[in-house]
């Protein structure tokens, strides 16, 4: 066994599962990003968590709105999956960009994917800081289920570039 960095080790700890964390700001406008750092976190009541960058856009519409949609991916969301992953939503319209299909959330203002193998409503319930991350708790209000649809997973990075696979 060889000792290395953290970020070394959390680079190994794969696959992982990947989710659109969406918000809106305080004009109604829709804002996503792609997180590694989420779980289920409670089945009563029913809680998902999800680890954010202190100093990220979605961060910051998450505090002021106290709400978020988890929706997780399958591979006909690949390139989104890319394209929310890599790009500031303060500096691009994520969803006007990719003309990614939503749905209209039945108790928060954040819309759903509407091809995403999975949403969830959520209405934050707790915060928790993490060194630079701030974990959110939200509570879900609903859930919803593309049944036909398999989970994308990150398996890996090779030549900089995400690998994924579906399961």
């Amino acid at each position: 066994m060889e000792e290395v960095s953290a970020e070394e080790a959390f680079d190994k700890f794969k696959p992982e599962s990947c989710v659109f964390v969406i918000s809106i700001d305080k004009h109604g406008k829709p804002n996503g990003m792609i997180a590694g750092w989420n779980m289920k976190c409670s089945s009563e009541p029913p809680m998902f968590a999800v680890a954010l960058w202190k100093k990220g856009y979605t961060h910051r519409l998450i505090q002021q709105s106290k709400e978020f949609v988890i929706a997780v991916p399958n591979k006909e969301l690949e390139k989104e999956v890319e394209f929310f992953g890599s790009k500031h939503g303060n500096e691009v319209d994520k969803f006007g960009e990719t003309k990614i299909e939503t749905a209209k959330a039945k108790f928060v203002k954040s819309p759903l994917i509407k091809n995403a193998t999975i949403n969830f409503e959520c209405k934050l319930e707790k915060e928790i800081d993490s060194g630079d991350h701030v974990i959110f708790i939200g509570r879900i209000l609903a859930s919803y289920v593309n049944k036909n649809k398999k989970v994308l997973l990150n398996m890996r990075k090779a030549a900089n570039k995400r690998i994924f696979e579906e399961f």
